[in-house]
Formats: structure tokens, C-alpha cells, sequence
């Protein structure tokens, strides 16, 4: 993270050091690389001054967004300069440390120094010893860090961007899951941002309950410095994705084939109704698709005056939609439409699709280094469009997959398809071994699969390969998924998160509908983030990128129309899901 409000370190003059202002004079253009090539050079001419061209080095080398280099170029640094430029070598070291996500390495080089007194070099402290404090995780003393380097800032502008870069921090410790509990004797102001924590988590996952919880922070901690600054800046993003339109039409099937699923994702919908206050819902009217065409329905919720339309959910009922939308009224479709079909104007899709969670497993083989293995998918077109995704997404990062085995309803035996697919036999003398280029198992589909094959793959001497599954793989059971300990598995914020208000929301569900099947969980979620989309969607707040962090993952808008979802990642240890 950048700190505003002053140099990396402040320069130490040093006598007759003509190619030294060279070098500067580099930076100064913003020419970092070369300055710290040129500081690189001056080091091995001038070897009386080699420490500190070093360190100069190592800064401009972090300047440029090279923290290697910065680390050679520290490495080069002799003992000797702790006592001749103390305050440079603890203030780079540190900052290495804190570009390197080492914030015990950068407390270490911080602890070689009192606190400076001049105010650039003050500055710079506090600035890295917040961000150390809170890659270690002590929240508490990187709020502190972040209050007393407001002192040493020059201006108002810096003093902003000082209590913006502690909010980005106190956000992403919310999201973690850190404490923020307050330590006796803590002042008012530190006590305020602390405070601020859970607010913070709100802002992310569930801004609908915010504007109550914002209130109460701010009658408990009147004139706090945030208020003026950091949280009036959130309330703008905040009525962004919280001010809905008067009327909103919900089109889903009730009944027949579908009435199971769209029932589930009405009670999300409404799920998340319930989580905004009274005054601020708009009216929502819930139509049954499977009573009436979708042309019928479709005309009667704009003669009843819906201002935004969420659904259908089928694909068939999408495709029929779509022709009739004029784009005067908004649509969220619940599904995609193919990709020959051109969407109309204000014409949204989010859908859970099994073909884009195919293709974040390939994407984290690549980024794992697991290039080439086997895929295990069921036989049919579902299983044939997971593959087809899976495949064509790992062909286009250099990878590919070896062999297929297709498994049957209700299969159980597994044994052919992983002798086969892994070409396990016997070498003379030797034990049984399987093929040496695959590096992973991709296995689709529901628990009660990747809980048949993992077992078998280790009885058929290849449990040593890493097991990669989508989220239809999992299922919360912590007995049962002993069987799949070490299974490697993307999954929604719902399903496999741990943070106070995703559980939150989770208990408000079970609580709206305890007799609600758990098999639907994730249509649960879909139907929640569909509430949230509606005001994003219309007030633009997804343009340009923009994520929304939701309960099915980190949502955003391509250029399609089309939302898009990043997922979380999980690994099974004893039977439960950890992050990975």
C-alpha cells in the first residue's frame, strides 16, 4: 500500500556525492527502475558509500513495484549500516517487509529504531508500523500506528488519504474475520475506528443492515474524525446499491417441474427484503410463471407498474422474455441466455452456471502449476458441458487434460474408470503406480460422488494426486466429508465462509424458513444476491468493474450484461472446510 504524505525515506546528504544527485534527480522524474540502477551503479564504484546506495537502491526499487530486486538489493547492505544511517536501514528494511506480506520481518526492522522525531521520517514509521500491525494481526495496534501518524502529516490531503488507507484496512481485517475488541485505557478516537469493524463488514456483504448500524456508531462516538471523512464517503456508495426502485416484479416458477427452485430463490429474494428497513423496501410482487405463458405474466407485471423485473429462471423462460423487453423496464434474468441471442438494452443475467465453475477450477490449476491430469464427469449434458468448459479453459493456459471417465447414474464402483484414466498397472518387482504426468483429479458433481471416488482413488495407489472438485462437490457434513480430506474446491462466501455477517445473514434465513431443505442452500444465496443486484444495477454502481461483494461471491458486470462470479476457495482438513 502507498502512504501519502511523504517520500519513501527521507534522503541522508552525504558529502561530494555528485552521481548521487544524478540518481535522484531520476526519481524525482519518476523514473524509479532507472534510479535504482543508477544508485545500483554508484554502489560498486564507490564502495565507501556502498551501504547507502544500496538502501537507495532497495527504495527506488520498491518505487518501481520490484520488491526482488529491493530484497537483493537490502541483502547487499552490510551490518555496519544499522549504525551509520539507523533510521534509513530500519525504515527500507521494514518496507521490504511490508511488500513482501512479512509484517513480523518489518516489525523486527521497525524495533531497531526509537520513533523518529522529524516529521517526514515520523511519518514513514507510523505509516509502515500500522501496516505491519496489521499483516500480523493485531488490528488494534495498527489502528493506533495509523492515529499517531496523522500528527506527523503535512496537509489536509494527507490526513485524508491517511484515515482512507486505515478504513481499506480496517475492511479487509473485517473480512477476515479479526477481532476488534477494544485494549483498556484506549483512547475515544481509537476506540471509534475499532468500532468501526463490524460496521465495515456490512458496508461489504450486507450494506442493507448498515445505514441502523451506521446511526448507532455515530450517536456513540459523536465528531470522531471518520465520520467528516471516510464514512460520508461510503454513504454515497452505500445509497448506490441500497436505494431500490418503488415497485419490483418477481417472476419465478412456484410449481411444477421448476416450483422446488424457484421457491428457494423467492425465500433468498425475500430473505434479504427482510434485512432492509421498512420505510426504505420497495413493493415487491411475486408472479408465478408456471401458471401462465411468460409473455402473459411479463405484460401483466408492467401493467401492474413494476419498475425493475427480476426472473425468469429457466432458460426457456429467459430466451421467450428477452424478445419481448423493450429495455424500459430493467430485467435480472435468473439465467443466461446462449450466446448467439443478444441481450436488449437493460437487460441483466446472473445465473449459477456449472460451465464458469468449471472454468475457475482450470484457472486455479494453472495458477497452481497443475497443468495436465484426468477429469472424472458424469455421463449425459451436464457433465458434457463441465468438461467441455474445463477443457477449453485449460487448453488456453497451456495445459490439457489426459483422459475422461464418464460415470452412470447411481455408480458406485469407480475402480475402472481410475485404472483406466490413470493407466495404473504393475512394474515387475515393483507396486502398483499410476501414470507420472497427470498432476491432479478434477471431479464434478455432487458430494455423494467425491465422496466414492477420493477413497478409491487412494485403494487404487493414486491417493497421492491432488483432488480438484466444484462447489456441487460439497456439502457441509463434517463426519462425512472425512473421505474427502484434502479435496481442493471453490465454493460461495454461504457455503464454506465463516464471517460474522455471512452467518448472520445465514441465521436470518434458517430463521425466516426453518423448514427449508439444505440441499437448496445455494439457491437460497442466489435468490439474496438477486434482492442486492437490483439497486446496483440501476444506479450504474457496477460500471467500470466494480465488484459487489455478495453472499454467492464477488459479483460483477461484463460487457455482455452478464454477472459474473469470483469464488472463494476451500481445501477439506478434518472434515471441514478451510480457506485457502
Amino acid at each position: 500500500m502507498a502512504l501519502a504524505g511523504c517520500s519513501l525515506v527521507r534522503p541522508v546528504e552525504l558529502p561530494g556525492a555528485g552521481g548521487n544527485a544524478d540518481a535522484a534527480a531520476l526519481a524525482e522524474q519518476g523514473r524509479h527502475a532507472q534510479a535504482a540502477e543508477a544508485y545500483a551503479t554508484l554502489a560498486s564504484t564507490h564502495p565507501q558509500d556502498r551501504d547507502y546506495d544500496e538502501l537507495k537502491s532497495a527504495q527506488q526499487w520498491l518505487a518501481s513495484g520490484n520488491a526482488d530486486a529491493a530484497q537483493q538489493a537490502l541483502a547487499s547492505v552490510s551490518p555496519a549500516a544499522s549504525v551509520r544511517f539507523p533510521v534509513l536501514r530500519a525504515l527500507v528494511g521494514a518496507s521490504v517487509g511490508v511488500a513482501n506480506h512479512d509484517g513480523e520481518a518489518a516489525l523486527r526492522d521497525l524495533a531497531r529504531i526509537q520513533p523518529p522525531g522529524a516529521p517526514g521520517d515520523a511519518a514513514e514509521y507510523w505509516g509502515l508500523r500500522g501496516q505491519a500491525d496489521f499483516l500480523v494481526g493485531d488490528v488494534a495496534a495498527g489502528v493506533r500506528a495509523y492515529v499517531e501518524r496523522e500528527r506527523w502529516l503535512p496537509d489536509p490531503a494527507a490526513v485524508r488519504a491517511n484515515r482512507d488507507q486505515l478504513f481499506t484496512q480496517i475492511r479487509a481485517a473485517a473480512a477476515r474475520g479479526a477481532s476488534f475488541a477494544s485494549p483498556p485505557e484506549t483512547s475515544p478516537v481509537v476506540a471509534g475506528w475499532l468500532a468501526l469493524g463490524p460496521v465495515a463488514r456490512d458496508f461489504d456483504r450486507n450494506p442493507l443492515g448498515v445505514t441502523s448500524a451506521l446511526a448507532a456508531w455515530r450517536a456513540h462516538f459523536p465528531d470522531h474524525p471518520a465520520d467528516a471523512t471516510v464514512t460520508a464517503a461510503e454513504q454515497q456508495a452505500l445509497r448506490a446499491v441500497t436505494r431500490f426502485p418503488r415497485r419490483v416484479a418477481l417472476l419465478l416458477p412456484l410449481s411444477g417441474p421448476a416450483g422446488a427452485a424457484g421457491v428457494a430463490v423467492r425465500d433468498g429474494f425475500l430473505a434479504a427484503y427482510f434485512q432492509q428497513a421498512a420505510a426504505s423496501r420497495p413493493r415487491v410482487r411475486i408472479y408465478n410463471v408456471a401458471s401462465h405463458p411468460i409473455a402473459t405474466v411479463y405484460s401483466q407485471a408492467l401493467a401492474d407498474g413494476a419498475d425493475f423485473i427480476v426472473g425468469p429462471l429457466t432458460k426457456q423462460d429467459v430466451a421467450a422474455i428477452a424478445p419481448l423487453s423493450s429495455g424500459r423496464v430493467p430485467i435480472l434474468a435468473l439465467n443466461f441466455l446462449a450466446n448467439s441471442i443478444a441481450a436488449p438494452r437493460d437487460f441483466y443475467q446472473f445465473a449459477l452456471r456449472p460451465e464458469d465453475e468449471a472454468r475457475i477450477v482450470a484457472r486455479r490449476l494453472v495458477a497452481d502449476g497443475r497443468l495436465h491430469g484426468i477429469a472424472i464427469v458424469p455421463q449425459g449434458d451436464w457433465g458434457q458441458r463441465v468438461i467441455d468448459a474445463f477443457r477449453a479453459e485449460i487448453d488456453r493456459h497451456g495445459g490439457g487434460v489426459l483422459a475422461v471417465g464418464r460415470y452412470a447414474p447411481g455408480q458406485i464402483n469407480f475402480t475402472d474408470i481410475i485404472r483406466t484414466t490413470l493407466e495404473i498397472g504393475t512394474t515387475p518387482g515393483g507396486p502398483a503406480a499410476h501414470r507420472a504426468d497427470a498432476t491432479f483429479v478434477f471431479v464434478a458433481g455432487p458430494p455423494s460422488i467425491t465422496r466414492l471416488v477420493m477413497p478409491q482413488l487412494k485403494f487404487n495407489y493414486a491417493g497421492d494426486i491432488p483432488v480438484y472438485s466444484m462447489p456441487d462437490g460439497y456439502a457441509p457434513s463434517p463426519v462425512a466429508n472425512s473421505d474427502v480430506d484434502g479435496m481442493r474446491f471453490p465454493d460461495m462466501p454461504w457455503m464454506i465462509s465463516a464471517d460474522p455477517v455471512t452467518a448472520k445473514i445465514r441465521a436470518s434465513v434458517d430463521a425466516a424458513w426453518p423448514n427449508r431443505s439444505a440441499r437448496w442452500g445455494r439457491l437460497y444465496a442466489f435468490g439474496f444476491d438477486a434482492y442486492r443486484l437490483v439497486p446496483a444495477l440501476r444506479s450504474g454502481y457496477l460500471a467500470g468493474g466494480t465488484e459487489l461483494s455478495g453472499v454467492t461471491g464477488r459479483l460483477r458486470l461484463d460487457d455482455l450484461g452478464r454477472i459474473r462470479r469470483g469464488l472463494d476457495w476451500a481445501v477439506i482438513r478434518d472434515g471441514v472446510p478451510n480457506p485457502l
